[in-house]
């Protein structure tokens, strides 16, 4: 008992009971971290049509007209080697879609979604100017079956020089 009593006394001489360390403030709560940005929706695809021929046709002047080929003049108009060098040209690159006649009734055409433009149609024809025709030779009507031949230029003014002669006989 003796022990207990001489730590009794020691610890009333260090003042008291033993103490203990005070307890560690609880932490304080963490918030979440913030959630991240909902990520958009993707935009819907445009929607695909339903275009008309003319829609695409437009939009070909259009970049026609914006690359100034309207005020080009056919300079093989009318030059009778140019028109026969021309016939061959459409015989072996645009009649398969186009028609033997220029009426869009070709046997490739005619499986096409949208139909070969018909040149006997003389109100369309003459509606556009013979730079724009050649532009669009040269570089095809996106959206359609009219791709880009492959024609050097001299042989797409051939092939349109042929046309309007076929066209006024």
């Amino acid at each position: 008992m003796r022990h207990f009593v001489l730590l009794a006394t020691l610890l009333v001489a260090c003042g008291g009971e033993e103490k203990k360390p005070a307890p560690a403030p609880a932490p304080a709560p963490v918030a979440p971290p913030p959630a991240p940005a909902p990520t958009p929706a993707p935009a819907a695809p445009a929607q695909a049509g339903p275009y008309t021929p003319d829609d695409f046709a437009k939009a070909a002047y259009e970049k026609a007209k914006a690359a100034g080929a309207d005020a080009k003049p056919n300079a093989k108009a009318g030059d009778a080697a140019a028109i026969a060098a021309g016939k061959t040209h459409y015989e072996t690159k645009c009649a398969s879609c186009h028609g033997a006649s220029g009426m869009g009734d070709g046997m490739v055409g005619a499986a096409l979604p949208q139909k070969p433009a018909n040149f006997s149609w003389k109100e369309r024809w003459e509606a556009s100017s013979v730079g724009t025709k050649h532009w669009i030779v040269m570089n095809g009507v996106m959206g359609t079956g009219m791709a880009p031949l492959g024609l050097t230029d001299d042989q797409a003014w051939e092939v349109l020089a042929y046309i309007d002669s076929a066209r006024t006989k």
